[in-house]
């Protein structure tokens, strides 16, 4: 009952405030203005004479200000008489201050030399300038990546941000890259950045992600030291990725237009992994079961069983990959006054990936508004509401009704289509093809769909109390709804034995977040541009996760979209769970500054979580940063190398929750066990009470050097992370009814590295512009400490002094000349071979881990003519072949297999190859397929991510003077246009892998245009 009154009053203050909104927005009639004058005016670069939106003109004296719109035109009615002073500032420019007279005005900004002081920098909590701001963080700005036609947002961070290590492991539409800031954090849990939207902690930022338009995003910070992360405390340890919203501008109202279609292209395999055709395919079986001992009349009548005589050639890859489409629209709408500001939008997004049955389709909406009450008080308000639906291919990894899957193994003889053209569908009409299933039929009649819902609301009371003190209130409520439903039907597939069955599990998640926060500025008396900054605050957050599953069996062939679970004859199961895990804390961060020269700051956090034992509920997190704007002295003005310099230095304590179980500590017990008098409890876990964070001591010294007037800056970093109380497994002894701690601190490791950001402005005059950036980490990983020594884990190896992702093999030393039989080393001497792989020793061998990474871009502009390329690159890491037992050698004889399979076999004694002699069945090959540093390869590539060409329309004289159009662009893009791989035995994109959808290129023309 007391939980239901909690949420019901929740629900009332929402719905209050959702109320009120219009009634405040109304409620700036009441305050007080004069018409007397009116001025109105154009603001434009100076150099380009491109308009500048977003400059502000304010009133010298006043508080009278409004903003420039689209087009850099302003307009305003003021009571001030003619003749009186205006400020126009811009970010990056300088301020300029003119006479009015009550003529039309046109006005031209200078860019700034020095553009440090003009950067802000956000982190969820303070706002700060770039040159007093001590930590390590980048800033990116959201029109530098607004209508790219990612279906994530962080997939256009790609190679953007020096350290930010993004790999879209997955092309699933809709599916969330893999991410890692400055190295792995964690063996066991979470090592990916926390997300922070609007303010609000995701505590479930996969889908959140998805939902938010890339068109909404006003920046996106990236956190990285502990001076910047360490005011999150607890969940800091791997970065912080700070997303803001667009918000409404004072100034006319602007609404934005845009559409982008086109389609999605198929790539190609590689070379090495390119299929066998027919002729190919027919060669190689014969050569592989004659090489196993099979008489000629054996021969053929395998050769038959097989279908290599039916006169039949199918390229599966062509078959189950095929061109889609992809469509965006956008509109939105910005504007206000002084009182209130206003940013709504709207979004659809669709992407159809090349593979069968793998799609996206989502809907955005976002609603910002800021309402100043009175001279003192204000607040606001938030609310994004998203809608995607998912489609992916049913079957697991290694299943014949995955199309990735079954494209690489079907035979060319296997036939997708019957002779009347209906599909496929068993051995009956597919020669050979007994217990494989034609992924197209699959496609057609199973389903595997996800449908999700998410609510993001925040609002934010603000009371500057005096000029000094600012109280601010901000709640924020954060709501999902996941249905996932599987349908295999009943009569081919996975669903035949079961006559058909269906699962469905539906997932609610729901996050409530409150903070109060005080910040205060003080003044040092007596020293002019000396203060002090502090902010104090207290949080909590809660989140509840709910589960149920059902499934049932027997279910008629049928469209798979229409099915409902209580069409089963049977039902087979059901379940549900939930969870609960709360966090509290209070933190603070204190900072000072000196003329701008000086600038010193910490902050601490204590955090408290139910998901850590009894005995250790509570961490403490702090950091401490200090930086010298050398710029500012006087002897840096008597030379002319560099136009700014910054130097910066940090070191903290952070943590890292992010991951674990909301129970984890606990022991865990369950019922059903079998006992003479009912049903019993059964214990299934130990607990651990002493369970708590890990956590890292980060270190950082940095700089900020710009020269050419600030046309080149460089930023470099040097770090180094220490982990401590990494979460493992301990064994424990077998008497206490367990076998092992599942959680316990016992570890350590670290990351140290380097980055290096340069962004550079090559060519700058009134008709064409060269802006390029480019940036490059490296990193170094390695274990330090762990509870049960060195061991495998996976394909990975734990040991002191590696990285941990160094792979865990038998040591490949090719093939025998005189005979074609596999060699393997048997120490990491590689001076004595074997042919018997359980003689081979397993070794460490090269790493998953990149030596280094980055990006580089570059945008050329001319007469309204703009051009941009993107590429990023990753370089020596490797990755593991995962279906090398099945496309090489014999042992899967009846599989195809790839084109440097049958290119490079060993089929002639002296022949010198890496490729072993081909015997169907395996024979004496049989394990020359099976896992060594054969099938790990050199994953390190450059790829064109994205390049774009448009047009300003607006530069054609028939457009140039049209009223109430402020922006006509048209542009073509493409995405994927090219990579260079380094390794000729790669099969497979490297950065997908061979396991999932493979990365396709997208070609599209789009429209922007602003009213």
């Amino acid at each position: 009952m007391e939980i239901f009154i909690r949420k019901k009053n929740l629900y009332l203050l929402l719905l209050l405030l959702l109320c009120v909104s219009p009634l405040m927005v109304t409620a700036q009639t009441e305050l007080p203005a004069t018409i007397n004058s009116k001025l109105e005016g154009q603001v434009l670069d100076v150099n380009t004479k491109e308009p500048l939106p977003g400059a502000v003109i304010s009133i010298s004296g006043t508080t009278h200000s409004v903003s420039t719109n689209a087009e850099g035109r302003f307009n305003f009615v003021t009571g001030q008489k003619f003749p009186y002073t205006l400020i126009i500032t811009f970010i990056g420019y300088e301020r300029q201050e003119i006479q009015a007279s009550g003529s039309p005005i046109k006005i031209l900004l200078k860019q700034k030399l020095n553009q440090l002081n003009e950067v802000v920098i956000t982190d969820g909590y303070t706002t700060q300038t770039k040159k007093s701001y001590t930590g390590s963080a980048t800033t990116i700005n959201g029109a530098e990546n607004e209508n790219k036609p990612f279906s994530s947002p962080l997939a256009a961070l790609q190679g953007e941000v020096a350290g930010l290590n993004i790999t879209l492991t997955n092309a699933q539409p809709g599916a969330t890259p893999s991410v890692q800031l400055r190295g792995v954090g964690s063996t066991a849990l979470n090592s990916n950045p926390l997300y922070v939207i609007d303010g609000m902690i995701l505590s479930n930022p996969n889908s959140v992600l998805n939902g938010i338009n890339q068109d909404d995003i006003e920046s996106v910070t990236v956190l990285k030291d502990a001076s910047a992360t360490a005011i999150y405390g607890s969940r800091g340890s791997n970065g912080v990725i700070v997303i803001n919203t667009k918000k409404g501008k004072a100034g006319k109202t602007q609404v934005d237009f845009s559409t982008e279609a086109g389609r999605t292209i198929n790539i190609p395999l590689p070379a090495a992994g390119q299929p066998l055709n027919a002729d190919q395919f027919a060669t190689l079986f014969i050569e592989g079961v004659t090489n196993a001992g099979n008489t000629p009349a054996q021969v053929a009548a395998l050769a038959t069983n097989y279908g290599l005589n039916s006169g039949q050639s199918n390229d599966w890859q062509k078959i189950t990959h095929k061109d889609g489409s992809q469509q965006q629209y956008n509109v939105s709408v910005r504007g206000g006054n002084e009182n209130t500001k206003i940013f709504a939008s709207a979004g659809y997004f669709t992407q159809q990936a090349t593979t069968l049955n793998s799609d996206l389709k989502r809907i955005t909406s976002l609603f910002n508004i800021d309402q100043k009450i009175s001279k003192r008080i204000g607040f606001t308000t938030g609310i994004n509401i998203s809608n995607n639906y998912q489609n992916t291919p049913v079957g697991d990894v290694g299943s014949w009704a995955n199309p990735v899957f079954a494209s690489e193994i079907l035979r060319p003889f296997q036939l997708a289509y019957n002779p009347d053209g209906s599909i496929a569908s068993s051995s009956s009409s597919n020669i050979g093809f007994p217990a494989h299933y034609n992924p197209l039929w699959i496609a057609a009649h199973d389903n595997h769909g996800t449908s999700e819902t998410r609510i993001l609301f925040n609002t934010t009371l603000n009371w500057n109390i005096w000029d000094q003190l600012k109280f601010s209130s901000y709640v924020s409520a954060d709501y999902e709804a996941t249905q996932a439903s599987t349908f295999l039907n009943p009569v081919l597939g996975d669903g035949s034995s079961s006559n058909g069955q269906a699962t469905e599990t539906n997932t609610r998640n729901y996050t409530l977040l409150t903070r109060n926060q005080l910040d205060y500025r003080y003044d040092i008396p007596g020293i002019k541009d000396f203060y002090v900054t502090a902010a104090v605050g207290y949080e909590a957050q809660k989140a509840n996760t709910y589960t149920a599953s059902a499934s049932g069996v027997g279910f008629p062939l049928t469209q798979p979209t229409l099915v409902v679970l209580s069409d089963a004859a049977t039902a087979t199961g059901a379940s549900s769970s939930t969870s609960n895990i709360t966090f509290n804390s209070i933190y603070a961060r204190l900072s000072s500054n000196y003329k701008n020269l000086f600038s010193i700051s910490g902050s601490f956090r204590r955090d408290g979580s139910s998901v850590f034992g009894a005995n250790n509920p509570y961490g403490n997190f702090w950091s401490v940063g200090g930086a010298w704007n050398i710029d500012g002295n006087d002897f840096f003005k008597d030379q002319r190398i560099f136009s700014s310099a910054k130097l910066r230095l940090s070191y903290g304590k952070t943590g890292n929750a992010q991951g674990i179980g909301a129970y984890s500590a606990q022991p865990l017990s369950s019922y059903g066990s079998n006992y003479t008098t009912g049903n019993g409890q059964n214990y299934n876990t130990v607990g651990n009470p002493d369970l708590t964070w890990e956590s890292a001591k980060k270190f950082d010294i940095g700089a900020d050097i710009g020269f050419f007037k600030d046309r080149l800056l460089f930023t470099v970093d040097y770090y180094r992370d220490i982990i401590d109380g990494l979460i493992q497994s301990v064994p424990i002894s077998g008497t206490t009814g367990f076998n092992t701690v599942p959680y316990a601190n016992i570890g350590a490791m670290q990351n140290t590295g380097y980055e290096l950001s340069i962004k550079g402005t090559a060519v700058q005059t009134q008709a064409f512009s060269w802006i390029s950036s480019f940036n490059i980490a490296v990193n170094k990983n390695k274990i330090t400490q762990l509870a049960n020594g060195a061991g495998a884990n996976g394909d990975y190896y734990f040991q002191v002094g590696y990285d941990y992702h160094t792979y865990y093999t038998p040591l490949w030393a090719g093939v025998n000349p005189a005979d074609g039989t596999a060699l393997w080393y048997t120490d990491d001497t590689q001076t004595k071979t074997t042919t018997n792989y359980g003689s081979a020793a397993k070794e460490p061998y090269k790493t998953a881990t990149p030596k280094f990474f980055g990006g580089f871009n570059n945008t050329f502009n001319y007469r309204g003519i703009t051009l941009a390329v993107d590429f990023y690159y990753n370089f020596g890491n490797y990755t593991k072949d995962y279906w090398s037992t099945r496309f090489y050698d014999g042992s899967y004889y009846t599989f195809n297999k790839y084109q440097r399979e049958f290119t490079n076999r060993w089929t002639t004694p002296g022949q010198i190859t890496d490729v072993p002699k081909y015997i169907a069945g395996g024979g004496t090959q049989s394990s020359s397929s099976a896992y060594s540093s054969r099938f790990i390869y050199n994953a390190s590539f450059i790829r064109l991510k994205n390049a774009t060409l448009g047009y300003d329309l607006k530069k054609l004289n028939v457009l140039k003077n049209v009223t109430g159009v402020s922006k006509v662009y048209i542009y073509a893009r493409g995405t994927n246009l090219w990579t260079r791989t380094y390794d000729d035995r790669l099969p497979y994109d490297p950065e997908t892998g061979a396991v999932t959808i493979p990365a396709f290129r997208t070609y599209t023309l789009g429209l922007n245009v602003g009213f």
